[in-house]
């Protein structure tokens, strides 16, 4: 469940960049590092990714570390 999203100045996306998870009874939410990790390779790769590290919370206390790829949220990636 997407419960933080941040909007890029530059591309106007909307990037979904926490979520809540569950496992079983125990609930987990991701939060990003820092929002602003958006990499524009449109000229290149002719995609948008928000990529970079996140953290793992569970209640108030970090239990791990991540690194979270998004694509997509700009326009879908042509193969």
């Amino acid at each position: 469940m997407r419960v933080d999203e941040w909007e890029s100045p530059r591309t106007r996306a909307r990037w979904p960049v926490g979520q809540q998870l569950r496992v079983g009874d125990r609930s987990f939410r991701t939060r990003p590092l820092m929002s602003d990790q958006e990499l524009d390779s449109r000229r290149t790769s002719g995609t948008v990714y928000w990529e970079g590290a996140s953290l793992l919370f569970e209640a108030d206390r970090a239990v791990g570390r991540g690194y979270l790829e998004m694509t997509g949220y700009v326009a879908p990636i042509k193969l």
